[in-house]
């Protein structure tokens, strides 16, 4: 088995073991199906949160459609556009990716992120300000 395919099922593992952690379907998170709400969530934003291996990134969004995610010392460019009514499109280097969210119905600023269509998912606190990137 190839060192890419180790990576994909590690990752896929740590996905399925960790998706209990985050109460989906619980009556404390909304979905979001408008695109207003979600352009208003990744324009001039920055999100922290940990990525499917556990460790943690920063994103930070402006409201032009462009992005970048810190991830340890690694800095990743990225365009962000509206999909839809409820999926944004996040594209890099390493292609796109899509997700679909959910907002925590008290703490408005927690959100979660499902990709499109392999589910795994993650879950961000979502701060106003962006640096010049």
């Amino acid at each position: 088995m190839g060192s890419r395919h180790i990576v994909v099922l590690t990752g896929a593992m740590v996905c399925m073991l960790s998706a209990p952690a985050i109460p989906q379907g619980s009556k404390d998170w909304i979905d979001i199906v408008d695109p207003k709400e979600l352009r208003a969530i990744y324009s001039d934003k920055t999100f922290k949160g940990k990525g499917r291996d556990g460790s943690p990134f920063v994103a930070h969004y402006s409201a032009d459609g462009r992005g970048i995610i810190i991830e340890g010392n690694k800095r990743t460019p990225q365009t962000w556009a509206i999909k839809g009514k409820d999926q944004v499109c996040q594209t890099d280097d390493r292609g796109t990716d899509c997700f679909t969210f959910q907002r925590h119905r008290k703490n408005r600023n927690e959100i979660i992120a499902q990709h499109v269509p392999r589910r795994w998912i993650f879950q961000v606190t979502v701060e106003d300000g962006i640096p010049e990137f």
